[in-house]
């Protein structure tokens, strides 16, 4: 999930209207929970997980055939 760069910060609030909106979408689903991945050099999408409940994740961690991007080696998990 990427937010333009102008629209960053809580006075927009993008990235939680986008987070809230996925976890409403999933929980309709019947998802069990939202596995993100992101790069070591993203601290900033570390924050933004740590700080709406997501738990850092060992990539052994995760569910069976995920698809895991070549560029992805940091994964956060929340149950819904």
């Amino acid at each position: 999930m990427f937010v333009q760069q102008e629209l960053r910060g809580k006075e927009y609030g993008v990235a939680i209207i986008l987070l809230v909106t996925l976890m409403d979408w999933a929980k309709q689903k019947i998802m069990g929970g939202i596995y993100p991945g992101t790069t070591e050099v993203l601290k900033a999408s570390h924050r933004f997980y740590e700080k709406n409940s997501f738990v850092l994740l060992p990539k052994e961690e995760l569910p069976q055939n995920f698809p895991v991007t070549e560029v992805d080696t940091r994964f956060y998990v929340r149950a819904l």
